[in-house]
């Protein structure tokens, strides 16, 4: 009996003493515990500020949403959107099916446009596989699509008015090319991969029957960009150059523009000549998930 007793008491020490042992590791672990939840509401902080990136370095993403303010003079003239709608199979190809909006706004003297671009680029180049606009011409919509044929080195293209079709043509292609929504991410996509080193890149676009290039350099330098998007400006590369054909709104020759500094490579603002003096497209709004714009430091 004696001997059960003194095994009993032995065990309630080594119990007290373990219990001892593990009160300083669990205050630790506590403390560590607070100082990490401490430092992620910090991080959280930082981060809808503006001051943090969240790291994000997905670059098409689904749903992103992207609207643009144009400016002619002091003249607030319209908007331009960009939607990253999907993911699918094409031809046995990935591709982004993405969609941009260009809307007048009403009340501008001789400016009356309202069109819808749609494009499918190659996941993997980032080049046009098909692409298709609607413009609102008067009281009727005409309608062209370009089917890119990468086998083949060809395009195929189409007009059509209110349903029916008005002129076709098919055109060799000495490269893949991009249209007007796939240039607007392969851009981004090159920057990325450039990352922060100057570089000069031309950029083969198909523009009705005709095909031409967007010469540039990008990463000229890093400096602020104040957008209507954000309330802090946002640090951003400088970019400037050469448009080799004639646009909407006459759009053509030199321009410049401001890309985010990180690598979800947002556009910014674009300063572009028009027939008659120059356009300024600024980002008013962003829908874009798990990513916040880098905060410049110099203020």
């Amino acid at each position: 009996m004696a001997l059960g007793k003194n095994n009993k008491r032995k065990k309630r020490v080594r119990a007290v003493l373990l219990i001892t042992l593990m009160i300083p590791a669990l205050l630790i672990t506590l403390r560590a515990v607070y100082a990490i939840s401490m430092f992620d509401h910090v991080k959280q902080e930082m981060q809808a500020s503006g001051w943090l990136s969240t790291g994000d370095d997905s670059l098409m993403q689904v749903k992103e949403d992207l609207t643009y303010e144009a400016s002619y003079l002091l003249f607030k003239i319209g908007t331009v959107r960009f939607q990253v709608l999907n993911k699918k199979v094409y031809d046995s190809i990935p591709a982004y099916r993405s969609r941009a909006y260009i809307d007048s706004y009403s009340g501008i003297p001789f400016v009356n446009l309202h069109a819808v671009y749609e494009s499918l680029t190659d996941a993997r180049t980032f080049m046009c596989l098909f692409s298709s606009n609607s413009e609102k011409q008067g009281d009727s919509w005409v309608y062209t699509s370009y089917r890119f044929n990468p086998g083949s080195r060809s395009v195929n293209w189409e007009k059509s008015k209110d349903g029916k079709i008005i002129t076709a043509a098919s055109f060799p292609l000495d490269r893949p090319h991009t249209d007007g929504v796939s240039f607007f991410y392969y851009l981004r996509e090159f920057s990325r991969d450039a990352e922060d080193r100057r570089t000069y890149v031309s950029i083969p676009m198909v523009v009705d029957t005709i095909c031409s290039t967007v010469d540039l350099t990008i990463n000229e330098k890093r400096e602020p960009c104040d957008v209507a998007a954000f309330d802090f400006p946002v640090d951003s590369y400088h970019m400037s150059g050469h448009i080799n054909f004639k646009g909407l709104f006459g759009v053509t020759g030199d321009f410049v523009g401001w890309m985010s500094s990180d690598t979800a490579e947002i556009p910014l603002r674009a300063d572009v000549k028009v027939i008659i003096g120059s356009v300024v497209v600024k980002l008013k709004d962003i829908k874009r998930a798990n990513w916040i714009a880098p905060r410049s430091a110099d203020q």
